[in-house]
């Protein structure tokens, strides 16, 4: 299992972001390790995790993986080791904050302008600090979220669809409508008595039309992926036999599902 170094801490404004003289491609690889930027005067935390491979002037491919409800970037770290299955890709492992009314346990918001939008704009921080201290790949930046973190990855698709090459949800629900297409892989569990298997099935339906597919992969009952046909932007959709649980096996599929829209878009 991957070792997520906790200890440092750096502190940065992201409303002025001022050039940092290590930035990015410059040939110092940023370290792995824990971050804390300010975001509209709250202070926010993630993990990030960057290739012992990397040479801090080849472009990687980011992914963001988003925890579930009451959970924090250790637990997602250990439910989905990006790196074990994408060695070549920095990951980032967001923290939530604190909900009014639902306890101590990190969130995410679902909706647009819920909590003032204040995950979208953690989201944007750090897009803002990863292009100034790492050497990423700004059209390969990919979000993978479980349940409450899918509901977030699923509103990154909608509202910042722009700066995404593709999404990954795990037992989800959506809360809002897509503006464009999107390349989306999603999996959930028939047995969910958390999110019902119907709130993917829906999910389907929506993206197969922003899609441009011919109609949305079919509900199965039986575990497997199927893909929709005639779409302008891929679409898959996993079922497994189990409930609200993280389907390890899908950690692969949703890498190689996002290899390929990397592979796509360099063609």
């Amino acid at each position: 299992m991957m070792r997520l170094r906790m200890t440092v801490i750096v502190m940065a404004a992201i409303s002025v972001a001022p050039a940092a003289a290590w930035a990015a491609c410059d040939g110092t690889p940023v370290a792995s390790g824990s971050r804390t930027i300010a975001v509209d005067g709250s202070m926010r935390t993630f993990v990030i995790r960057v290739p012992s491979s990397s040479d801090g002037r080849t472009p990687a491919p980011v992914v963001f993986a988003l925890h579930p409800f009451g959970t924090n970037a250790q637990y997602m770290a250990s439910r989905a080791p990006i790196a074990l299955t994408w060695r070549e890709a920095v990951v980032i492992y967001p923290n939530g904050t604190p909900r009014a009314g639902t306890g101590p346990g990190f969130a995410w918001q679902g909706r647009s302008g819920e909590l003032e939008d204040r995950d979208l704009r953690f989201f944007d921080a750090m897009m803002t600090w990863l292009a100034t201290n790492a050497c990423i790949d700004a059209k390969r930046v990919f979000v993978l979220g479980y349940s409450n973190g899918a509901g977030l990855a699923y509103l990154l698709a909608c509202e910042r669809a722009d700066r995404l090459a593709g999404v990954a949800i795990v037992s989800g629900r959506m809360g809002c409508s897509p503006n464009r297409a999107k390349p989306i892989i999603m999996t959930h569990g028939v047995a969910d008595a958390t999110i019902g298997y119907d709130q993917a099935v829906e999910a389907t339906r929506v993206w197969a039309a922003k899609n441009s597919c011919q109609g949305p992969p079919p509900p199965a009952r039986s575990p497997g992926c199927v893909m929709a046909t005639g779409c302008a932007s891929s679409l898959t959709m996993c079922t497994h036999a189990g409930g609200h649980e993280y389907d390890s096996s899908f950690t692969g599929a949703a890498v190689e599902f996002f290899k390929s829209i990397g592979a796509n878009s360099a063609r």
